[in-house]
């Protein structure tokens, strides 16, 4: 398996995310267990306390999803996130929890939608390209954050669509198959939400992860110094 290496159009990314899911499917079921996981723990802990959860497994399932997308197994790609664990523990507050934030509001999701494609690429950014590991913890963050921006330039409306559209994906799916399964079998809420994750968190963030594939294949065509 290997990662886009040419622009997509959106059904393209959509079909080239099914391909992974379908042939990793084992390593994708793993990243909507750590995901169902933290929604459980989301739900136990305090109020304050939900955001900054959702917000870590985000990070740190994005960021295994890059590198099973790259074709690590899914030991090593959760071995490569806790390597790089205290850049993505500021990337967390950088991109992750405004994300959080402002995507449980309506009228906020938009601004959410823009600056995840915005600042989203410096997680597999900070995963998986080398230049990042050059210098101290701070120069690796700046590096992922502004290859981040840099990526991002490159086709922002693009990339915004495709966030756009893997979000909508996502919440409307989530509602539909969250109401069967609170309908079923007498499941609460927060169960229901927890399954949903099983299934379609892993397309989200495969998703994305092909997104940053396919962006840097589309900084390759416009300027070949941006593919590096």
């Amino acid at each position: 398996m290997s990662p886009p290496e040419r622009p997509l159009r959106l059904g393209e990314l959509f079909a080239e995310t099914i391909r992974i899911y379908g042939e990793r499917t084992r390593a994708a079921f793993g990243l909507g267990a750590v995901v169902a996981g933290a929604f459980l723990l989301a739900g136990v802990v305090p109020s304050l306390l939900e955001v900054l959860v959702v917000a870590l497994a985000f990070t740190a399932v994005y960021g295994a999803a890059a590198r099973i997308v790259s074709g690590d197994s899914f030991a090593e790609a959760w071995a490569q996130v806790g390597v790089r664990a205290p850049v993505l523990l500021v990337l967390t507050f950088v991109v992750a929890v405004p994300f959080a934030l402002a995507v449980g509001y309506l009228v906020l999701l938009v601004l959410a939608v823009l600056w995840l494609a915005l600042s989203g690429f410096s997680i597999p950014a900070a995963v998986l390209e080398r230049e990042g590991n050059r210098e101290g913890t701070f120069g690796r963050i700046a590096y992922a954050l502004d290859r981040s921006l840099r990526l991002a330039r490159t086709e922002y409306l693009h990339a915004a669509g495709v966030v756009a559209a893997l979000v909508m994906a996502y919440l409307v799916f989530s509602v539909l198959i969250g109401t069967a399964l609170v309908g079923f079998a007498d499941n609460g809420e927060t169960v229901a939400a927890a399954l949903v994750q099983l299934v379609l968190a892993p397309f989200f963030f495969l998703g994305l992860a092909v997104l940053y594939y396919e962006q840097r294949a589309r900084a390759a065509v416009s300027s070949p110094r941006e593919a590096r």
